[in-house]
């Protein structure tokens, strides 16, 4: 996997612990690497990989930031 989309998912499950995604409405029903708010969000961060890239990506970055 990309180093840049690795660090995003990384820092962005960062933030998702920290509280600051807490309004994503998704984030109570299911988890975090399903939600469209927080995918789009790598996407906008680090644009040009597959939708199963940025999942695989943020689920890393929560799984490592624990």
């Amino acid at each position: 996997m990309d180093s840049k989309l690795s660090k995003a998912g990384y820092d962005l499950a960062l933030e998702i612990r920290d509280g600051k995604w807490r309004h994503v409405e998704d984030l109570q029903v299911k988890p975090a690497s399903a939600s469209s708010e927080l995918l789009n969000e790598l996407r906008r961060r680090v644009p040009g990989h597959s939708d199963q890239q940025y999942a695989q990506a943020l689920a890393d970055g929560l799984f490592n930031s624990r």
